[in-house]
């Protein structure tokens, strides 16, 4: 059985395509901001000397060079020193963003809460694409010290736009089994938001029942090779990924590209057996749990099994004869009345 780092680094490597994706578009943005740095404040400090030699000894210590170069080259030839502040620092949140898996991996401390810690990690994401905001606006002479200084901080995960969630990295998060409270995760789910919970176990059958819907890819495993589905899918999806596979412990994969209707898009490699309950006493809670996720793997009784025993198909009166067969039935005794 691996240890929980060891499973941390497997579930990175079934996620090292979206964490790779994420890291070339910030590298990219980067790069191109970078650039644009040095090309503007080339041309400024290139227009600074010229005036400077124009306006000759008379201007030393009383007269900006830049500041006056830009008034008699135009708005559009260089940035003001404000604009130039905004690129230089969106360059560092860039330039800090692309470093080390730990800010893709965090750990829900003892006692803590799952939802508080995966929103904080995802607003620290939201740094890149709030800088990237601030030089748009800046690049446009569009930004307000004011009312847009927030985009250079921490970017709420419910103020990303689509593109951004469509973007979004995935994240690791390694959490106790007392802690794996996942209902709270479903806010987040959205674009293509994947979210891996490394556990030692749980304290319930399935934690992340409650999370699936029809549009959300939901995995709750023990090998990591089921996570490169959850990877692949277009959907935003969740995964948990336990160190082993216990008979108390549901294991299921939810894919919402597998089919029109809950049972044909769910599929359970295991389901535990129910909790023995005495005469006067309640339920577990998470027993509600496993009635959900058997209810949405529940297939429909075929026709044939709905059908009573000796009933005739053909028989337009039998109504559990499919639609078709009751019309063509019916034309026939139709043709021989007439005939």
């Amino acid at each position: 059985m691996p240890s929980e780092g060891g499973r941390i680094d497997e579930a990175l490597r079934a996620l090292a395509p979206r964490v790779e994706a994420f890291r070339s578009a910030v590298a990219l943005a980067e790069e191109e901001l970078r650039a644009y740095v040095a090309r503007h404040r080339g041309v400024a400090e290139f227009r600074a000397e010229q005036a400077l030699m124009e306006l000759g000894p008379f201007a030393v210590h009383r007269i900006d060079p830049q500041l006056f170069a830009r008034l008699v080259g135009g708005l559009d030839d260089g940035d003001p020193r404000e604009t130039m502040a905004v690129l230089a620092r969106a360059e560092g949140v860039l330039g800090r963003s692309g470093a080390g898996r730990d800010a893709r991996c965090v750990a829900v401390p003892p006692g803590g809460d799952l939802r508080d810690v995966v929103k904080g990690a995802l607003d620290e994401v939201g740094q890149v694409f709030g800088a990237s905001r601030a030089v748009e606006l800046a690049r446009s002479r569009r930004f307000d010290p004011t009312g847009h200084a927030d985009l250079l901080e921490r970017l709420p995960f419910r103020r990303w736009n689509r593109t951004e969630r469509m973007l979004a990295p995935p994240l690791v998060v390694s959490v106790e089994p007392d802690d794996l409270i996942c209902a709270g995760l479903a806010e987040f789910l959205d674009g293509l938001v994947k979210i891996v919970l490394v556990a030692r176990g749980t304290r319930s059958p399935a934690p992340l029942a409650r999370l699936v819907t029809p549009g959300t890819f939901v995995v709750q495993t023990t090998e990591p090779r089921a996570l490169e589905a959850l990877v692949r899918s277009p959907h935003p999806g969740v995964g948990l990924l336990l160190d082993e596979a216990g008979p108390e412990t549901a294991r299921f994969v939810h894919d919402p590209d597998a089919g029109t209707a809950p049972w044909s898009r769910l599929s359970v490699e295991h389901m535990p057996e129910r909790p023995a309950v005495g005469r006067g006493r309640r339920a577990p809670a998470w027993v509600e749990e496993l009635d959900h996720l058997e209810s949405l793997a529940a297939a429909p009784a075929t026709t044939e099994a709905m059908r009573p025993a000796g009933a005739d198909r053909s028989d337009p009166q039998t109504p559990e004869a499919a639609p078709a067969d009751r019309l063509a039935a019916w034309l026939l005794h139709q043709a021989a009345s007439d005939g």
